[in-house]
């Protein structure tokens, strides 16, 4: 399935991470796809599902009037959840970013996996920033993915605090 929301239209092309808006102790990432027939912000990887489970078959009321108000319901949940996703991806853009990149070990501009410490440091890989100052970089990105990797480290030490 496919969300598309026109009030999501700041986020840029990229990967991100955050906790689920209805269960803060789980991680959820995205996918912001742009291109010239359509804007998608998508579960990834690409078989991945967030929020309100698809009603089984069997859920579904026989009636038809039940069953449109049953689907009306259903699709409500769906966009009160998409809408809390995209507000806190614009929240948190780049820590956001930054956090897929750190938990799933891949570039928060492409999605490609990172091979060698300087891009795991900077959250980024080396294609993607080419272009970037390296002291801004390393002023902004190395700490914050610092900060995340500490927190991370603790929670999965000690437990969640």
């Amino acid at each position: 399935m496919t969300d598309v929301w026109p009030d999501m239209t700041p986020i840029p092309e990229g990967y991100y991470a955050i906790p689920d808006p209805d269960d803060p102790a789980t991680m959820t990432y995205w996918r912001r796809a742009i291109s010239p027939k359509a804007s998608v912000l998508k579960a990834w990887p690409a078989k991945a599902w967030n929020g309100p489970a698809v009603p089984r078959r069997a859920d579904v009321p026989e009636d038809p009037a039940d069953r449109a108000a049953f689907a009306a319901a259903w699709t409500e949940s769906r966009r009160v959840y998409m809408t809390k996703v995209i507000d806190t991806i614009l929240a948190e853009l780049d820590d956001a970013r930054r956090r897929f990149s750190t938990f799933a070990i891949r570039c928060w501009s492409c999605g490609r996996t990172l091979r060698d410490e300087t891009s795991k440091t900077y959250g980024i890989g080396p294609e993607c920033r080419s272009g970037m100052d390296p002291a801004a970089l390393a002023r902004f990105c190395v700490p914050a993915v610092g900060r995340i990797h500490v927190e991370h480290l603790a929670t999965v030490e000690d437990g969640p605090r």
